[in-house]
């Protein structure tokens, strides 16, 4: 199997996608935690922290089923 430069460019475009996707996730984390009370820190998780993480993580299990099928041999 021949690997062509457009296939080695969009694995590591989609690699750099992940490793920006999981820097998100640590920033979103992070901010929740950095709140002043307990109240805001479970309101801060209910309202933004979990829908936002459910759309992150299902991006990057995305991009890893992408990646995946670029290398496959269908």
């Amino acid at each position: 199997m021949t690997t062509g430069i457009s296939q080695l460019l969009l694995t590591f475009l989609g690699l750099l996608f992940c490793a920006g996707d999981v820097a998100i996730l640590g920033v979103l984390l992070t901010w929740q935690e950095r709140a002043p009370s307990p109240d805001t820190r479970r309101h801060r998780l209910l309202r933004t922290v979990l829908p936002l993480a459910v759309v992150l993580v299902g991006l990057l299990l995305l991009a890893f089923a992408q990646i995946m099928l670029l290398w496959s041999e269908l």
